[in-house]
């Protein structure tokens, strides 16, 4: 398969090009609830470019194993192939993959708890592990799975596996606390801010006031609800 692959980090970002195409195996199914997707889009995080930089590299790559690493952890596209126990996927499904794989299958309490970003053993694609998305296929496992609507085509949704769980997660925390009435502070109106903005706009009732320094994007807050 086709991938783009990430050879050096480059603490200044002063490379012309940092990723470079080159041909690597197609993913293999070796358990039987793994998934193989055929990406379709996948977004650029932040995060990709600070490991560019090597921001976590103490922590992500401490033996300095990782590289070559593909890159990639907001993810969405069409199941190619699945494993024997996987009966709710076929190939050809749209889906977006929630970003971190659990090396349990979700049984670990985190899981059950519906904390996967804590899982244990969590694998982490592009991160802390080598297979990330910026490549043709992708292996995963049936868990990161979500159906997407055939309105919607994974190149218009991929950052939200990743960008837009961030934004939802901080406000399905707030609106608990949030009364009709209330105000909340959104603090940027960028990349997740915006998302926030709309998510504050469809689960509570409270004002929504933006602080944010660029013109452009405090117009496209008001669009979206805020003040």
């Amino acid at each position: 398969m086709k991938a783009q692959v990430l050879y050096k980090y480059d603490p200044e970002m002063k490379e012309d090009v940092w990723v470079q195409s080159a041909e690597l195996p197609d993913p293999e199914i070796e358990k039987a609830s793994d998934v193989i997707v055929r990406i379709g889009a996948a977004g650029v995080c932040r995060t990709d470019l600070h490991i560019i930089e090597g921001v976590w590299r103490h922590i992500q790559d401490p033996d300095d194993q990782l590289l070559p690493c593909v890159m990639g952890h907001e993810n969405a596209g069409w199941v190619e192939e699945v494993g024997q126990d996987v009966s709710n996927f076929k190939k050809g499904d749209p889906v977006i993959l929630h970003p971190l794989i659990s090396g349990t299958n979700g049984t670990c309490l985190s899981c059950r708890r519906g904390n996967d970003m804590f899982a244990e053993e969590g694998a982490f694609p592009g991160l802390n592990i080598k297979e990330g998305g910026y490549c043709d296929y992708l292996k995963t496992s049936v868990r990161n799975l979500i159906k997407l609507p055939t309105v919607l085509a994974p190149k218009d949704v991929a950052p939200f596996s990743d960008a837009g769980l961030t934004a939802y997660r901080v406000v399905k925390k707030a609106t608990r606390h949030l009364l009709p009435g209330q105000s909340c502070v959104v603090i940027g109106a960028g990349g997740l801010g915006h998302i926030a903005i709309q998510c504050l706009k469809a689960m509570c009732a409270a004002n929504i006031i933006v602080v944010e320094k660029s013109e452009k994007a405090l117009k496209h807050a008001m669009e979206l609800g805020g003040e």
